[in-house]
């Protein structure tokens, strides 16, 4: 089961968050990406790059060998958002984070760039699965700052990586076992930075339902503020 929603937020006259998923049997693919850029170019940036899996999934079996197909998606995406950002000097710079999600039946495959993250629920407790390509993320991995003050650092929305700003990117693939009942979510900086992970999963453990538990995270980040674009697809593992 998949639930899958981007909300504009209370403070943004945009949203540049966009995601795709697509489920095959119990096999599944998901991206949630959000853009950066000037006007309307982060809102691009994210669609070509939901599009650019989608458009790589009809081409290749990404459930065979997925670690290298995953890169490839990734690589390829990269390729059409750099390649559209070159060509229109009202795109020039543009940019996405981007993290992918590919489950081939057996186990979790998780690609990323920048801060967009995915997280695993499994009895009773959530675990981080990605690493923010970020300056604060890095801080408070090097324990120089707490998570409260990264909310508050000044270079909080400075990302060291992300999707179309360079000819080549790297991003990080994480390989995880995951067992029938666990949780996936999959969400922007919308979400991660206006509610507390501990609420995160609290909410997704008391509403059984996932569509509700979804729609109730949004409505979280939104009471908190709501200041960024909030995407959140949260998939259960069948």
């Amino acid at each position: 089961m998949i639930s899958a929603i981007t909300d504009r937020g209370l403070k943004r006259e945009l949203n540049e968050d966009n995601f795709f998923y697509r489920e095959f049997g119990q096999k599944f693919v998901a991206v949630v990406s959000d853009g950066m850029g000037g006007h309307n170019a982060g809102e691009v940036a994210s669609s070509l790059a939901c599009k650019a899996v989608e458009e790589f999934i009809g081409k290749a079996d990404i459930f065979h060998y997925t670690k290298i197909n995953m890169k490839k998606a990734v690589s390829y995406a990269n390729h059409i958002v750099f390649k559209h950002s070159c060509a229109n000097s009202g795109l020039s710079g543009m940019g996405a984070t981007f993290v992918l999600a590919v489950y081939n039946g057996k186990k979790l495959f998780v690609a990323n760039l920048g801060d967009s993250r995915a997280y695993i629920i499994s009895n009773g407790s959530m675990e981080l699965v990605t690493e923010d390509h970020s300056i604060v993320f890095q801080l408070v991995k090097s324990n120089i700052i707490t998570k409260q003050e990264a909310k508050e650092h000044p270079k909080r929305n400075e990302i060291l990586k992300a999707l179309g700003i360079a000819p080549e990117v790297f991003p990080d693939i994480f390989e995880v076992e995951v067992s029938k009942g666990d949780q996936l979510i999959l969400c922007s900086d919308g979400l991660s930075n206006m509610v507390d992970d501990d609420v995160i999963c609290q909410t997704i453990i008391d509403e059984k339902d996932i569509v509700l538990a979804n729609t109730k995270l949004i409505e979280l980040a939104n009471l908190n503020g709501g200041y960024d674009n909030i995407t959140s697809v949260l998939i259960e593992i069948q």
